[in-house]
């Protein structure tokens, strides 16, 4: 008895083991602001592989809006990775054109991607679209110096200067309005 009863349950326990695989479907429950809140999160810890991933997910989600793909530039950017961080950028304005951060941060990749004129094109656009913007100043700076346009850095830099900037932005502007002048 107490061997039948020993393969009936050796018999149970194998059957159980071999038996079909369940495939699992998983659901998202975030939608796109939580990826998006995630990202930033996970790019404030230096995490930009995680980051990446929850503003990509956030731009699908929501394909209308613009900020993950600014987000996800602003993360290329982190890295040096300035093709990535144009294409991140270009795609934000294509879904909301009058985005004037994803303007700024698209002159600023181009300066340091080599690409001053484009530069200045799209650092003129941010400044217009908002001009109290001590940061969008330096930018267009930034991008009137790289295309030899010292005395247009100067204006921008004093332009900028005049709104009270943080500390650190204040030193930024003032050296490039010193490197106007020096000419």
């Amino acid at each position: 008895m107490r061997i039948s009863f020993l393969v009936l349950v050796l018999t149970a326990l194998l059957a159980g083991g071999c038996s079909t695989p369940k495939l699992v479907v998983l659901n998202d429950p975030l939608d796109s602001r939580q990826h998006n809140d995630l990202g930033v999160s996970y790019e404030k810890r230096g995490d930009y592989d995680l980051a990446e991933r929850e503003y990509k997910r956030a731009a699908e989600l929501d394909e209308d809006w613009a900020k993950p793909l600014v987000n996800l530039g602003n993360v290329y950017t982190a890295q040096e990775e300035w093709k990535r961080a144009l294409k991140a950028y270009r795609t934000a304005l294509d879904r909301q054109p009058e985005n004037s951060l994803a303007m700024n941060n698209l002159a600023w990749a181009l300066v340091q991607s080599g690409n001053a004129a484009e530069a200045v094109t799209w650092g003129e656009k941010a400044v217009e679209a908002e001009p109290e913007n001590p940061y969008y100043w330096d930018t267009l700076a930034e991008a009137y110096a790289s295309s030899n346009r010292l005395d247009k850095a100067g204006e921008a830099a004093k332009k900028g200067l005049a709104l009270d900037p943080p500390h650190t932005l204040r030193k930024n502007l003032k050296s490039k309005l010193e490197l106007s002048e020096e000419e």
